[in-house]
């Protein structure tokens, strides 16, 4: 049974919230908040966001995956899961080459519409969806941190 269904990548999920969330709290640069230092929030915050995700979704993979009781085998290998792996691949190197031009031109509000961009083009959605989404979600990561969250992003 536990090497059955959504088991696997649920233990695997908590695995890796749990261990950023040592991470967090044993770093102390990693502060989730402080008003003080940073205004409010601090550069722990949105790891311990994705680790308390991980932790949460982890735990209902796992209980899905006791309730599928062995009738679905996660280790077989079909055309579609190798198709998804090659997609999951695709996106994690346009993530990777996102964050390397980021660093090295330090322009991040040029390099995110062009990952976004390149990532629905991969995904294979209309060019109106994918110029729509671009423009809104670039457009919506500013106003979240430059007045959300009045995170000033310097040239």
């Amino acid at each position: 049974m536990i090497k059955k269904g959504d088991t696997i990548p649920g233990i695997f999920s908590v695995l890796v919230g749990m261990l950023t969330m040592i991470y967090i709290f044993t770093n102390e640069k990693m502060v989730v908040m402080n008003a003080e230092t940073y205004g409010g929030i601090g550069p722990g915050f949105f790891p311990f966001v994705c680790a308390a995700a991980l932790i949460l979704f982890g735990v209902i993979m796992i209980v899905q995956g006791i309730k599928q009781n062995g009738t679905v085998d996660y280790f077989q290998m079909t055309p579609e899961k190798k198709e998804n792996l090659k997609l999951v691949g695709m996106l994690a190197l346009f993530c990777l080459i996102m964050l390397l031009a980021w660093k090295v031109t330090k322009m991040f509000f040029l390099c995110l519409p062009i990952y976004i961009f390149a990532m629905n083009r991969l995904l294979k959605r209309s060019w109106l969806f994918t110029i729509l989404f671009t423009a809104g979600m670039t457009l919506f990561i500013y106003g979240l941190f430059r007045m959300g969250f009045s995170i000033r992003f310097r040239p």
